[in-house]
């Protein structure tokens, strides 16, 4: 179908690039092999090509294949299985699709091989190896059998710990015992269970301002339009904070769940898996809260893609306002996946205007000489992150992600602990 046909036909060209909710196919097998197959091959590919020199022509033929795969596989499959209730997992799964085309494309345009550092938790693997890369002394070598051993460890380890591109990734300090696994894995799983019980309450606590709108799976604004001004607009900064916390303690939990399973299955050092926030609550401005506190997952991604090509057109202010672009396509294609529409302006407002205020942090910076910090930082890093927030807290009221059922029906962790405490009362 020629371009001009599509865009004469009833649907737009944004409703044939993000498939209707009855054209997508409910995962099984089958489709499994057919759609995610294909792309983890090729994205293995490129992680072994990125640890090797001269293979920038490969990376470039392989690329617009792997992007394709990974956009068919976004598009098609439907995780939640018709349940409006489970649609965020779409979300999840258009989420991790767009990551893969973000590293994908950074492996692609790399300057130079990626290498991984040698450390006590593998220097065993790399004494077998006879060839060392002399140029870069503290890193594994680049032989084409190692660079298929480490290419598994690269394409789940989205901050780069161990591996020479993460240089200026902030790290908190770690809390955890790491010298011995059974250690790790017992304080790890004790905090499983405190961010699932938290997770859960905080939710249900978010969904009981009103269970009839945006706290049921239909969705609705946070903005209650039957409320006084004054009050309708504090509601909405209370559902705002609590949000922000469901997804602080969402993003713990999977990420405690995972490290818990590639040290008990994979034989992972706990030294590989170190703290994903800074204690976010203690940030002083908003530069402090994006750059350090907040989780640094896709921060290679959003400087690869968007901060680097963007600081060439318009230097330091393209290079925020690119990271920042980035992070809104991200989310903005995560709430489409739900299949229940989008507000693209409230998503691009909320993460664009966080941009707009580490420019302004910025600004205050070379106007005065000192740097946003203290009570007053956190006041004005508080009050600009929760009144954007809300409009992107009410996108996710109206295309019900708030009203989502996170865990079966009779089988919340709070109801059971509490069912379970009261047999001894």
């Amino acid at each position: 179908m020629k371009l001009s046909g599509l865009l004469e036909s009833r649907e737009t060209l944004l409703e044939y690039v993000f498939v209707k909710p009855h054209v997508r196919i409910p995962m099984n097998w089958s489709n499994f092999s057919t759609y995610f197959l294909p792309l983890l091959v090729s994205y293995y590919a490129l992680a072994v090509l990125v640890q090797l020199p001269r293979t920038y022509l490969f990376r470039l033929a392989l690329l617009p294949i792997t992007l394709w795969l990974a956009f068919r596989a976004g598009v098609n499959l439907d995780l939640s299985w018709a349940d409006p209730q489970r649609s965020f997992l779409n979300q999840g799964l258009v989420l991790g699709m767009y990551t893969i085309a973000m590293r994908a494309t950074a492996w692609t345009f790399c300057k130079e091989p990626y290498r991984r550092s040698i450390t006590k938790y593998h220097q065993k693997q790399t004494a077998s190896s006879s060839q060392n890369d002399s140029s870069n002394p503290g890193y594994d070598s680049i032989s084409f059998q190692r660079a298929l051993q480490n290419a598994w460890d690269l394409m789940v380890n989205l901050r780069g710990i161990g591996w020479s591109w993460s240089q200026g990734l902030h790290i908190a300090e770690e809390t955890r015992p790491t010298d011995s696994r059974l250690a790790f894995l017992g304080v790890s799983f004790v905090r499983l269970v405190i961010y699932v019980l938290a997770f859960d309450a905080v939710s249900a606590s978010v969904r009981s301002f009103s269970l009839e709108t945006f706290g049921s799976a239909k969705g609705g604004t946070i903005f209650d339009p039957s409320l006084p001004p004054i009050h309708r607009y504090l509601i909405a900064c209370a559902v705002t904070f609590l949000a922000g916390w469901t997804a602080y303690l969402v993003i713990e939990l999977f990420y405690v769940l995972t490290a818990i399973q590639f040290v008990l299955l994979f034989g992972q050092h706990p030294q590989q898996w170190p703290p994903l926030f800074d204690s976010p609550w203690l940030s002083t401005s908003l530069t402090d809260f994006w750059g350090k506190r907040w989780h640094q997952l896709f921060r290679n991604c959003f400087v690869s893609v968007g901060s680097q090509p963007f600081s060439y057109l318009a230097g330091r202010v393209g290079g925020v306002m690119g990271a920042f672009l980035m992070s809104s396509i991200l989310h903005d294609l995560g709430m489409r996946a739900m299949d229940r529409g989008q507000d693209s302006l409230y998503i691009f407002a909320f993460f664009m205007m966080n941009g707009v205020g580490l420019i302004l942090e910025r600004i205050w910076l070379k106007t005065t000489g000192k740097r946003v910090c203290g009570i007053f930082g956190s006041m004005w890093a508080i009050v600009w992150l929760t009144a954007w927030g809300t409009l992107m807290i009410d996108a996710w009221g109206k295309r019900g992600l708030i009203g989502s059922q996170f865990f079966p029906e009779g089988y919340r962790p709070t109801l059971l602990l509490v069912d379970f405490a009261a047999r001894f009362v």
